[in-house]
């Protein structure tokens, strides 16, 4: 389930104007002055990995509207096949999802892409302490509990893409 503090009305006029190709100056429902979201047209390839087709699709949605590019899978084989494909610069994964939970997903990323600079981020509804122990453990960059709120995700990868910026210049010094 995803807290989106906008009007649906608002997301609908937002899709049909993507559909025909225009871009936007913010997204629906954010604050004119919220200079730390990225900007349109600006986007990262991203996985989602959710056995919740619903909340998977409409996520999606979202950061396609931010000017992302996404791919989804619903089970962690279907993720882990994915990734090796695409090379997501951004992963967002359910940590309950069946066969194969995030955690094992999010640490067979970090083997199989060694060196890879991704953000990994779970998505659940698993917010005890030790929870959040073990998704660090497997390599989790951060951990976000559902009801997902996406200025909070947005704000999170513009972090992680400032920090890559950074090194990105400090490797070329």
């Amino acid at each position: 389930m995803l807290n989106i503090p906008f009007l649906w009305s608002e997301l609908l006029k937002a899709f049909a104007a993507w559909r025909m190709g225009r871009r936007f100056s913010r997204l629906p429902g954010t604050p004119m002055n919220d200079a730390s979201l990225p900007t349109p047209g600006s986007g990262l390839c991203i996985l989602i990995a959710d056995d919740d087709h619903d909340a998977a699709e409409s996520l999606s949605l979202l950061l396609q509207l931010a000017g992302h590019t996404v791919h989804i899978a619903h089970d962690g084989h279907e993720a882990l096949a994915l990734a090796q494909r695409i090379r997501p610069q951004v992963s967002i994964l359910d940590i309950g999802m069946p066969a194969m939970d995030g955690n094992s997903v999010a640490s067979r990323l970090r083997e199989s892409l060694p060196g890879a600079r991704m953000l990994i981020v779970a998505l659940t509804g698993r917010e005890r302490p030790e929870d959040r122990q073990r998704s660090a453990a497997a390599g989790f960059d951060h951990h976000f509990i559902k009801p997902l709120v996406l200025s909070e995700l947005h704000r999170c990868i513009a972090r992680w893409r400032e920090a890559e910026a950074v090194a990105t210049l400090d490797s070329k010094a």
